[in-house]
């Protein structure tokens, strides 16, 4: 293990202060693979790795740590940390209690099963109340108004990064009830408009949405979809096509014949002839990469 240095490192001992104390603030390049622990502190500490990464143990659970994320060290918690091998990390740290402090965190998404927060494009707002609490360390007022800064910093993050996977959550939701809709309404002469205000969404967005998570318009996803059905009664059954047809959602042969030899190189009573004879055509022939995707 390579020897513990450090940059910087200054006790401060501001503990006057019912929400938030502050005893400790330092900055450190480590070398390779540098670790420290397992260990149990009284105090918490929370660091925020300037570069490099490195691997946090909080109990037995591990978590990689990154450029621009913050970990926090819970009290009275075995924890052990590690810098990278190959990419060792330089961090600055302050170390702290207080009687709102576990509240504070958890307003901040961190806590001992989710000790690291990211964050990424905001980083240097949080580096920069770090470094002015290095450089004002003397301070004791500077220390404690960049701490409370560090914080509502830490909480706005935390708060964006609700909203960003809520949004996704979202999507997936208006996704999932998109196909779910098209797997149920197939039959039925259904339009892109009839998904859309199911989904509760204007026409063009739930559209430009759709093709961002799956590759294809919602409409392609019903043609494809309606066209694998029909594949299925070709393969299983001997009703007529107009009837195949009307099955899978279209009103005339002519226009669901059209578009099946346009998926798939076949027309429907070929395409039944050819089921039936079990001729050796190959998945890839009868199959377009659409629609294996969908199926």
């Amino acid at each position: 293990m390579a020897a513990k240095t450090f940059d910087e490192v200054y006790l401060v001992n501001y503990s006057s202060y019912d929400d938030v104390n502050l005893y400790e603030v330092g900055c450190q390049k480590c070398d390779p693979s540098y670790g420290y622990g397992p260990i149990i502190r009284k105090l918490y500490i929370l660091h925020y790795v300037v570069s490099g990464e490195g691997l946090l143990r909080i109990q037995d659970k591990k978590f990689a740590v990154k450029e621009h994320d913050i970990f926090v060290i819970p009290a009275h918690t075995p924890s052990y940390y590690e810098a990278d091998e190959n990419n060792p990390w330089n961090y600055i740290w302050i170390q702290f209690d207080g009687f709102k402090i576990k509240e504070m965190l958890n307003c901040c998404g961190l806590s001992e099963t989710n000790p690291v927060l990211s964050l990424r494009e905001h980083a240097p707002k949080t580096e920069r109340c770090l470094r002015n609490i290095l450089t004002n360390h003397e301070d004791e007022y500077a220390c404690i108004g960049n701490v409370y800064q560090l914080f509502q910093h830490m909480v706005q993050v935390a708060n964006l990064d609700k909203k960003m996977k809520k949004k996704k959550t979202d999507a997936l939701t208006y996704i999932q009830n998109t196909i779910c809709f098209i797997r149920q309404k197939y039959s039925d002469p259904i339009r892109i408009q009839d998904i859309a205000d199911y989904c509760g969404l204007n026409r063009s967005y739930l559209t430009r949405l759709f093709k961002h998570a799956t590759g294809y318009t919602p409409q392609e996803y019903l043609a494809q979809y309606r066209i694998n059905q029909a594949k299925q009664l070709l393969e299983e059954n001997s009703m007529s096509i107009q009837h195949i047809a009307y099955c899978v959602g279209y009103n005339d042969a002519f226009t669901f014949s059209k578009l099946f030899k346009r998926q798939t190189g076949f027309s429907p009573s070929d395409y039944r002839d050819f089921s039936h004879k079990k001729n050796p055509i190959t998945e890839h022939t009868l199959h377009t990469v659409i629609g294996d995707k969908i199926e």
